[in-house]
This record gives C-alpha cells, structure tokens and sequence, in this order.
C-alpha cells in the first residue's frame, strides 16, 4: 500500500492547482470584462475630449480674430444678427421703413421656431402686411434692404386693391426670414 499514496499524492497538488486556477479565473474574469469596458469608455472621453479641444482652439482662433477686428466691424455683426430675435425693435424698423416710403403697415407676425438651436445662427419668419402704391412697395423693399439687420425676402404676395388711378393703392404680404444667434 506505500506504493498507492506515493502514487496519488501528486495528483492532489495537481487538482488542488487546477481547481484554484479556475477559481481564480471565475473572480476575477468580470473585474478583467470591467476593465475593459471602462478602457473603452475612457477611449471614447479622449477622443470626446479631443474633438471638443479642438472645438475650443477654433473658437478661441475666432475670438481672437474678433479682438484684432475694430470695433465698428463688431457692432457691425451684432447689429446684423444680434444675439435675441429682438420683435419689438423689428417692428419698429418695418414702422420707420414704411413711414420713410409713405406705405401703410397694417400688422407683423412672427413665426418662431421652438427649436432653435443655442449658440448657432438661427432665423424666424416675419409676414408683414402692407398697404400702399407698388412704387412705395419698391421703396420699402430697398429700405428692408439697407436695414442693417440680416433680413431674407423670401415672397411677396400683392392683392390689387382700389382701381382709382388716382389713388392706386394694393395689399402687400411681405414673407422674410430674419436672423438671430438661438437666444430668445
């Protein structure tokens, strides 16, 4: 019988082994599928935060460019798309135009995207109701022209009116997109 224990005992060490490796690969494999994924996470925030640096070095070429520009060329752009919609001021600048051009505004409507994006350009759409000679609708559209806000005519929509030539007067529906930084 010595020589079966002698036989057997190295069998023992070598369970014993095999059983503790497996254990070991049964705890500690999810910690090693973990790690991965967190690996793979982190790559995706560095290539995130790499795209968004470079986001950040562009917009800081940008300022700087727009620090270097003069102030008129500043005031320029703010007043061509300012930041807000700013309807109170557009109204009055149709008003003005009209009255410059002897053309009755009869009213304004906006149209707002709910939509719209923070930090990009983004436009509305202004209808503007007018009533008047098509001379005076010809002024009025150079006046919406020459206004120092970034203004689209998109349509026009004329209603012929009275037919007395003496006093020829149409309805004009003015359809124009206006532009703004995303900041209601």
């Amino acid at each position: 019988m010595p020589n079966m224990s002698g036989s057997s005992s190295p069998a023992i060490p070598l369970i014993l082994l095999l059983v503790t490796l497996a254990g070991a690969l049964f705890y500690v494999k999810p910690t090693w599928d973990e790690a991965s994924s967190l690996a793979i996470g982190r790559d995706d925030k560095l290539s995130q935060k790499q795209e968004l640096q470079q986001k950040l070095t562009d917009l800081q070429k940008i300022q700087q460019e727009l620090n270097q520009s003069s102030e008129v060329s500043k005031q320029t752009s703010l007043s061509a798309i300012p930041e807000k919609l700013e309807e109170d001021k557009l109204i009055l600048d149709f008003a003005d135009i009209a009255q410059k051009n002897d053309i009755v505004m009869n009213s304004v409507n906006f149209s707002v995207p709910t939509n719209a994006p923070q930090g990009k350009i983004a436009k509305a759409v202004a209808n503007v109701n007018l009533q008047g000679t098509e001379g005076a609708l010809i002024g009025f559209l150079r006046g919406v022209e020459a206004n120092s806000r970034k203004l689209n005519v998109k349509s026009i929509t004329i209603q012929v009116g009275s037919r007395d030539e003496a006093n020829p007067l149409s309805n004009f529906n003015v359809n124009m997109e206006v532009y703004y930084q995303g900041a209601i």
